[in-house]
């Protein structure tokens, strides 16, 4: 389970959209992809606050324990993760408590109950 969460959390990193600022204008390339130089030149003159500073995270790649993956975006980015993976989780922490019981098939596509008489 902690695995399957980690590579969910991997996976909505970099599947994020080109970053824009917020005034709309996309930038050139996803913050990612940026140098740290390009990043310090394009935060000069925006508070570290700012939804349009950039800032980059250091995730560990699984099955090493030296190589981690530089991960940059916006603050307004970072964001919209971190609210998007927690209603995830409120989503499947819900599903968990309703029970197993339930089916998640489609109606009409599961095997009837065989009753003994």
């Amino acid at each position: 389970m902690r695995i399957g969460v980690g590579m969910m959390f991997l996976a909505c990193l970099t599947a994020t959209p080109v970053a824009a600022s917020e005034d709309g204008t996309p930038l050139a390339r996803t913050p990612s992809e940026m140098s740290g130089a390009e990043i310090d030149a394009y935060n000069q003159g925006r508070m570290a606050t700012d939804a349009d500073y950039i800032r980059c995270r250091r995730i560990e790649q699984a099955g090493s324990l030296v190589k981690k993956l530089r991960i940059c975006n916006t603050n307004a980015e970072w964001r919209r993760i971190t609210d998007k993976g927690n209603q995830e989780a409120r989503d499947s922490m819900e599903t968990l408590a309703r029970g197993w019981s339930q089916s998640q098939e489609p109606a009409g596509t599961t095997m009837r109950e065989i009753r003994p008489q």
